[in-house]
């Protein structure tokens, strides 16, 4: 038969039933806040760049892409229209100076040269001949000038005498008149052959002249054309490697064609290029510092492209030491020129966050979670960023990307 409970019975076991489910939901709470904070987001500090406000001079800068390039190449171009007989080297070998290259055919260029070269011997003899007829020419020009000088000074004295003998009665005034007509008339030939010969003399000048001077021209094209004889062996112009050679035997080339690249490989430059916007701030000279990884180079702007194409300026690094281990022909490396220098300013390591001036919501180190807080930033250099506002100094930032986190506010620090 059941057995009467007592009402203190009913209170012990209801008291213990409670109990268990208030530890039951102390304990579920317990696993909830556990299962919350395990599955909240947390960021590992050591996983990211840190960077931390300090205050100090920065060296405002630019950034440009640049490209490194031998300090010296050089274009070989086929003097004349032929074709590529031999090849004797391959891209990528060591030539010294004077050492041949590649074999163009001759045989055009050559028979070419021979006619020129006899068409200016001919030109040689015309020339002698021209000047041995001429100086013929003057020569008896000159003789008959003597001739007539002697004829117009017996007529003189003709003349004379016969106003002498007038003057004693012993000849009459119509051949003392005669005398001196025959003496004008001899005068005047004189004076006309006298020009006659300085007329000849300024012609035969300007005409030998001329000869001599179509004589230089054909000269200097044959020469021209023996010079690209003697190029047509394409030979090393100076102790270089050979990064290009058009090696297709048979192929035919223009005069001007580029056959062959030789370059430096022991010193090297770099090409970069920036907006034109930064236009002003692109100067002869101004100190550049160029980024291969995390090697730092410096160097000065050398040449400034005074067009704009695209967009974009052009403008050569020379680096302070063009051997370093690390260049190599084509590496594509980063760039900054600085153009002035600010002093005793809040600055903050570069990151990969920053486009330029302006605002950004930065990741701040406060206690053992990190919150995102909005920042001004200013100028920059290859190495901080100006703080305007927004953090002070001492302060710890994420420099790194966090766009993954960008819909978050905190994140706790493992």
């Amino acid at each position: 038969m059941d057995r009467i409970i007592s009402p203190e019975e009913r209170r012990k076991r209801q008291r213990t039933r409670y109990l268990k489910m208030a530890v039951g939901a102390a304990a579920g709470v317990a696993v909830f806040v556990l299962l919350v904070k395990l599955l909240s987001p947390k960021i590992d500090l050591n996983t990211v760049n840190v960077g931390t406000v300090d205050r100090g001079a920065l060296e405002v800068s630019v950034y440009a892409t640049g490209k490194v390039v031998p300090l010296a190449e050089e274009v070989i171009t086929s003097p004349v229209s032929s074709k590529i007989l031999e090849v004797y080297k391959k891209a990528g070998d060591r030539v010294r100076k004077d050492e041949p290259i590649l074999q163009l055919d001759l045989e055009t260029i050559r028979t070419e040269y021979e006619t020129k070269k006899e068409a200016l011997d001919m030109q040689w003899s015309k020339l002698d001949l021209q000047r041995s007829t001429i100086e013929n020419t003057l020569a008896e020009m000159r003789m008959q000038i003597d001739i007539d000088r002697m004829m117009l000074e017996r007529a003189r004295v003709a003349a004379a005498n016969e106003r002498y003998l007038d003057s004693i009665g012993a000849s009459t005034s119509e051949k003392v008149k005669q005398a001196e007509l025959d003496y004008t008339i001899k005068k005047m030939q004189f004076e006309q052959l006298d020009r006659k010969y300085e007329n000849q003399q300024r012609t035969s000048k300007s005409e030998i002249r001329s000869l001599e001077l179509d004589y230089k021209i054909a000269k200097r094209n044959t020469d021209l054309l023996h010079k690209k004889l003697g190029e047509a062996q394409i030979l090393a112009p100076r102790d270089a490697t050979l990064i290009y050679i058009n090696d297709q035997i048979g192929a035919s080339v223009g005069e001007g064609t580029e056959v062959a690249i030789l370059a430096d490989l022991s010193s090297f430059k770099v090409e970069a290029e920036v907006a034109d916007s930064y236009a002003d701030k692109i100067l002869s000279g101004n100190r550049v510092t160029v980024k291969i990884g995390r090697e730092k180079l410096g160097g000065t702007v050398g040449n400034v492209t005074p067009s704009v194409k695209n967009g974009l300026i052009k403008f050569t690094v020379a680096l302070d030491d063009r051997s370093h281990g690390k260049l190599r022909s084509g590496l594509k490396v980063d760039v900054y020129v600085t153009y002035s220098l600010k002093e005793d300013v809040a600055r903050l390591n570069m990151g990969t966050f920053y486009a330029g001036k302006g605002e950004y919501d930065l990741w701040v180190v406060e206690g053992d979670e990190v919150r995102k807080r909005r920042v001004v930033l200013g100028e920059n250099s290859f190495e901080y960023v100006e703080v305007v506002g927004g953090l002070k100094e001492g302060e710890r930032v994420i420099v790194s990307d966090m766009n993954r986190n960008r819909d978050r506010e905190r994140l706790k620090i493992r």
